[in-house]
């Protein structure tokens, strides 16, 4: 009976040291997790902060147009010599101010396509970031399940 206990003792704390082992395995793997984490979540904010100023971008650059636009109808009304049309159509002339999905007319395909794929980029971050959240909380779950484990085994030993 002493040898059958020493045996069940032995192989209690065996399992014991196995579920540590593990414990500490899935505790190494959650700060990764972490670390993966905090990353996606500093890529978003970068991603997020890049979109910002390309919209502030886009902004100025239909500004500019539109300043630009009125620049040149101005100087041409005025090279033709008719400077009282100048002044009746001072605001007839002026187009639309831009809104903010705005492509100022002619515009620049290539800063909306960037936009777009910015806009999917942030999109596959936080899908990416969701998936980090749900495993996060998986290995903390087990992690706990785990130590339970640990602390059932350390009462019966």
């Amino acid at each position: 009976m002493l040898q059958q206990e020493l045996l069940s003792r032995t192989s209690l704390e065996t399992q014991k040291l196995d579920l540590m082992t593990e414990v500490s395995e899935l505790k190494l793997k959650l700060v990764g997790m972490e670390k993966e984490q905090r990353e996606q979540e500093e890529k978003q904010k970068k991603a997020e902060s890049v979109l910002n100023v390309i919209s502030e971008l886009q902004e100025q650059m239909c500004r500019l147009q539109l300043d630009i636009h009125r620049q040149i109808q101005e100087r041409l009304l005025l090279s033709r010599g008719c400077s009282e049309e100048v002044a009746a159509s001072d605001g007839a002339a002026q187009p639309s101010p831009c809104g903010p999905d705005c492509a100022c007319g002619d515009g620049s395909p290539e800063l909306l396509q960037e936009l777009r794929h910015l806009k999917i980029k942030v999109e596959e971050l936080e899908n990416e970031r969701n998936q980090y959240e749900w495993k996060l909380k998986a290995t903390k779950a087990e992690v706990a399940q785990l130590q339970e484990q640990v602390a059932l085994k350390d009462a019966e030993i």
